[in-house]
């Protein structure tokens, strides 16, 4: 139930945005979608295990707030928290619901209807004008969504968006767990979090929507993607070499390689996955037919979301199957833990996965830029259009014969 309240609320929110900007300003929307998601990351996660940790709540936030010592417990809980969410969700809605008025676009006479819209998605005169779904109906509006899924040009999107995050699955999913094996505390990886991946989300959709301006999949997005299975990896490997091997290492030099590494690697990855998630929103919003656009964006982003989920199962079984864990035993003359042998299989699967990123950009980079340059109408499935204005005009024509007035 909350996931479907939540999907339709989601169908809405897309849909509202597709009608409220015009269509040279919807590029801006996903701006503002990529702003509020990293804003709402940090606040419901970050936020969260800050004011959850018992130590943190003890020595920072309530001498801070003024609140009463009580050592061991945090400022929220889990349950809290959530209730204050859902609270803070259902307020704002309500207030939306109550408060907001769309103001209706003015429809054309019946008679001219089809017409128009023939005119509008063929030869392209009226640009702004766009069909409401109520128009169409329920039935038809997933009628048509499901002809969507029968256009070539959306088979070959739903292809790139459930393949292209696998190169990257390391880095997106194993990279920190990694870190922590190796030593890296888990305030170290929150503190990244609000110091550096927080402004990062916020700052590069603005700059790249001045930077890509026009042309978001074939280039704002295959080039953060080349950087992201070379570089990124690259850094990536060095952060957990520096964790590994510098942690413990007090002298100034070895902690700036240690910092050097970990910034790096956390900031080049915020930065391509912040620019491939708004190229990608941007593609969406400038794609989509306006009739079920609410529903069109939540079937491509349904798709992103699933070439995102399943790569972290995979590799992550990967790591688990082909890691061998070293053979340990305690020395009792030091009291140290003597390991030896075993098989890290991260390293080895991290240099695979750059080639398959290598490969995937040779075979898929191509076709990624052909549906870029494809015309709206490739998106389109155009459903009943000849029929209905065939009879439009055909009851429009008898119209005109029978009306007294044109005698």
């Amino acid at each position: 139930a909350l996931y479907f309240l939540m999907a339709t609320q989601d169908i809405a929110v897309d849909g509202w945005a597709l009608t409220m900007l015009s269509r040279k300003n919807r590029g801006r929307g996903p701006v503002c979608n990529s702003i509020g998601q990293n804003v709402g990351y940090f606040l419901s996660f970050v936020g969260f295990l800050a004011l959850n940790d018992a130590e943190s709540s003890e020595k920072l936030w309530r001498p801070l707030l003024g609140l009463e010592s009580k050592p061991g417990t945090g400022i929220v809980s889990l349950g809290g928290f959530i209730r204050f969410c859902g609270g803070l969700m259902l307020s704002i809605t309500t207030l939306v619901a109550i408060f907001k008025r769309e103001v209706p676009l003015p429809k054309p006479p019946p008679e001219q209807r089809g017409l128009l819209r023939r005119i509008a998605s063929k030869e392209k005169l009226d640009e702004d004008h766009e069909l409401d779904a109520s128009e169409i109906g329920l039935h038809e509006t997933y009628h048509r969504l499901w002809a969507v899924c029968k256009l070539p040009a959306v088979r070959w999107l739903f292809l790139i968006l459930i393949t292209y995050r696998l190169p990257t699955a390391l880095s997106d999913n194993v990279k920190f767990l990694k870190a922590v094996e190796y030593g890296m505390s888990k305030q170290t990886t929150a503190l990244l979090s609000p110091t550096l991946i927080l402004p990062l989300g916020i700052i590069v959709p603005i700059v790249a929507a001045k930077v890509w301006h026009g042309n978001p999949l074939a280039g704002q997005f295959m080039d953060a993607y080349k950087v992201r299975v070379t570089l990124v990896a690259l850094f990536d490997v060095a952060m957990l070499l520096a964790v590994r091997y510098l942690r413990d290492n007090h002298d100034i030099s070895s902690q700036m390689l240690f910092w050097a590494a970990v910034i790096g690697s956390t900031g080049l990855q915020a930065i391509v996955h912040s620019l491939q998630f708004n190229a990608q929103m941007t593609f969406f919003a400038h794609r989509v037919d306006p009739a079920i656009g609410g529903s069109y964006m939540t079937l491509l982003n349904t798709a992103a979301n699933l070439g995102g989920t399943w790569p972290s199962s995979f590799v992550m079984l990967l790591v688990g199957q082909l890691t061998v864990p070293p053979d340990c035993v305690l020395d009792e003359a030091t009291g140290k833990e003597i390991c030896t042998g075993g098989r890290d299989a991260y390293f080895p699967l991290q240099a695979l996965l750059s080639i398959l990123g290598c490969l995937w950009i040779w075979t898929m980079g191509p076709r990624v830029r052909k549906l870029a340059a494809l015309p709206d109408d490739s998106w389109r499935t155009h459903i009943n259009d000849d029929d209905f204005v065939g009879a439009e005009m055909g009851s429009s024509s008898m119209q005109t014969k029978i009306d007294p007035k044109s005698e």
